[in-house]
């Protein structure tokens, strides 16, 4: 019989981990630059109905709770635009979660490839999702093309 062993995509993801990277994509940081938990959690409550204190919502991200009821995972859910499964299966979180660092790569090459060095511009492009900075790209790069073209054109 042989023993299998354990590569880095067999650990299990835990909830603060999947919900660290959800935090760093999508929610800007306060002024100390942490997450504003209060506001968040104000936020989450809002669009889901559900009560989910600020309190909570730190516990879940430090580690310090670790089996958030379905209904919270729901509501987090919902707010970050993720299926649930995201939180309750690793292989889909590790797939959004390598999607979304791919995305991120590929936004990064075509700034710099345009020579795209505002350092705010960069900022509220790695706020986007996996899909919005590889459509950012996509228009980086055909800018670029039809910037070249129309210098190509201009020569005499």
């Amino acid at each position: 019989m042989s023993e299998e062993r354990a590569g880095p995509d067999d650990c299990r993801l835990t909830v603060a981990q999947k919900l660290d990277h959800l935090l760093r994509l999508r929610s800007g940081p306060g002024e100390d630059g942490k997450p504003s938990y209060k506001k968040l959690a104000a936020e989450i409550a809002a669009q889901s109905g559900e009560t989910f204190s600020s309190v909570y919502l730190w516990q879940l991200h430090r580690g310090e709770r670790t089996n958030p009821t379905l209904r919270h995972l729901c509501a987090l859910a919902a707010y970050f635009e993720v299926p649930v499964s995201y939180f309750t299966e690793d292989e889909v979180a590790r797939r959004m979660i390598d999607e979304a660092v791919l995305a991120g790569r590929e936004l990064d090459q075509a700034m710099a490839e345009a020579g795209v060095s505002a350092v705010y511009l960069r900022g509220d492009l790695a706020a986007l999702s996996p899909e919005g900075k590889r459509m950012a790209a996509d228009m980086i790069r055909r800018l670029r093309e039809l910037e070249q073209g129309a210098r190509r054109s201009a020569r005499p």
